[in-house]
């Protein structure tokens, strides 16, 4: 495919029937994908005339065009854009005059992805006609070097442009090494809306500076434009809920001195490629209203540690993580030592995922805290995670509704007995709420667990075990389920535990070399927010 759509019309300059603009007033979305020989949304083929030369000139002429959307299509109502794997040089045609694009009044959301010709997005000229612009995504475009393009229109102004973008509220620029500036030249740019921003793998520029230092630095150093950071922290902050910060940023952060209203509206933020050892605790008091942290790719070897600095100060003014993701942390040994000062952080956390932190032995400790609050719990492709709780942490999870452990294959049981414990069959551990198990590719598990305490599942409908060979019995202690639970296993198969129970329903299952193989689940991206 070269185009989506193709016209017909006649050659003739001076034909009055040509076509002057193909209009889709209809069209509110339009995503174009892995189609590499595209160059045209639309166009207008001509029938060939009678000289031959003004027929190979004119073809000439059409085979030139670079842009997916050339100055005769007008998409008046078009709201969402999304082009992945397309090898164009530009999106819009766009004249030199700094007036309203016909094409683009009413777009909301714009998504590249793999778009390896682009060099630039849009021109100074056009980017009024974005004002309407909600959401811009933007990842893995290999030799884009500018966000806006320098045009004519702009180079002839003494002024310095401002760009604004008064609606957009989620930026993602992902991926892109040879990002070098927002625009060439000195400029202002203002985002009262944004809320969610995500600057990752821009490998020539600098995402943040400071206000203060970035007006210090031009200044007094001369910095060319093209090297000034993205965005400075007073302008883009105050309305911000979602960031994403590498190593680098949290640095500066904690060493800048910002106001501390300045973050007030932080609620999420993922720490991606940070190389120290220990998870910087600063950002839970620079950030105090923060309520959901990712950790990827990071080096550290635990995450609330008692050795930390911040270890004297009053933690009781920390942010209270709600949700915590943990991944790719390939040093990560523990989240917090046992008896640590800093458990209390996680009394109210609701959600835990955690997946490919391969030094990770135990997830959760004994510990004094109580996580009472927990409702989700998934666990996924830890290599060396042995256990997951032990059974003083899993009696204070009362709250838990789901619980999910895919590809941990030496996970030998899910709860183990303390430390010196000696498990009383009387010793009732109860998971008032818990409604799903899943079990998945646990190639060494024998068991939930191997101590002989008494299980209470009143809630329990679902569970699911696949690629669970060694699994015999699902507790060796007593076992209280409610009459009828749904034992899933192999690819959608199901079971009820209508007699004898679910401890029965496993060993049959076992018997049976049904809990055998491998499931689909592993490759995944797995169940989240259930």
């Amino acid at each position: 495919m070269e185009e989506v759509f193709a016209i017909g019309g006649e050659a003739d300059v001076g034909n009055k029937n040509a076509i002057e603009k193909i209009e889709y007033a209809q069209l509110k979305s339009l995503s174009l994908g892995m189609l590499p020989k595209v160059t045209n949304f639309c166009r207008e083929v001509k029938t060939p005339p009678a000289s031959p030369n003004r027929r190979e000139s004119e073809e000439d002429e059409l085979d030139t065009s670079i842009q997916l959307f050339n100055e005769k299509v007008v998409l008046p109502n078009l709201e969402a854009l999304e082009l992945r794997d397309i090898n164009i040089d530009r999106i819009w045609h766009y004249n030199e005059l700094p007036a309203m694009f016909p094409g683009s009044q009413s777009l909301t959301r714009l998504i590249l992805w793999d778009c390896n010709k682009l060099k630039y997005i849009f021109s100074a000229s056009m980017i009024r006609s974005f004002e309407q612009l909600q959401s811009l995504e933007i990842v893995n475009c290999k030799v884009l070097q500018e966000i806006i393009s320098r045009d004519r229109a702009e180079a002839d102004q003494e002024t310095t442009p401002c760009f604004v973008f008064p609606r957009l509220t989620t930026l993602v620029l992902l991926g892109l090494p040879e990002l070098r500036c927002f625009y060439p030249g000195m400029h202002t740019s203002e985002w009262p809306a944004l809320k969610e921003l995500e600057v990752r793998s821009c490998g020539k520029i600098k995402p943040f500076s400071s206000e203060l230092s970035l007006n210090k630095e031009n200044d007094q150093l001369g910095i060319p434009a093209a090297q000034v950071p993205l965005f400075s922290f007073e302008k883009i902050f105050p309305n911000l809920e979602d960031l994403s910060l590498s190593g680098e940023d949290v640095k500066m952060i904690l060493m800048g001195d910002f106001p501390h209203h300045l973050f007030g509206c932080l609620k999420q933020v993922a720490v991606v490629t940070d190389d120290s050892e220990c998870f910087p605790l600063g950002l839970l008091e620079r950030f105090s209203n923060m309520e959901n942290l990712d950790l990827c790719a990071c080096s550290y070897k635990e995450i609330f540690s008692s050795n930390d600095e911040y270890l004297e100060k009053d933690v009781q003014h920390f942010a209270l993580i709600k949700r915590l993701e943990l991944v790719n942390l390939d040093d990560l040994k523990h989240l917090w030592k046992p008896n640590s000062k800093l458990e209390h952080i996680l009394q109210y956390l609701e959600k835990l995922f955690v997946s490919y932190c391969q030094s990770l032995l135990i997830l959760l400790p004994s510990a004094s805290t109580s996580f009472r609050n927990l409702t989700q719990l998934q666990v996924a492709n830890c290599e060396k995670l042995i256990n997951l709780v032990t059974s003083s942490v899993a009696k204070s999870l009362v709250g838990l509704q789901n619980l999910s452990i895919l590809g941990c294959r030496a996970m030998t049981e899910a709860v183990t007995d303390d430390e010196n414990g000696a498990a009383n069959p009387k010793e009732e551990i109860v998971f008032t709420k818990l409604k799903s198990i899943i079990l998945v590719d646990l190639d060494s598990l024998t068991s939930f667990c191997s101590a002989n305490y008494t299980f209470n599942f009143p809630s329990l409908q679902d569970l699911e075990v696949i690629g669970c060979p060694k699994m015999t019995i699902f507790t060796t202690g007593e076992l209280c389920t409610p009459p009828r639970v749904n034992v899933w296993y192999g690819e959608g198969n199901l079971w009820r535990s209508d007699d004898g129970g679910v401890n029965t329903t496993i060993q049959h299952l076992h018997d049976e070399k049904l809990l055998e193989g491998s499931s689909s689940h592993i490759a995944y991206d797995w169940i989240r927010d259930i």
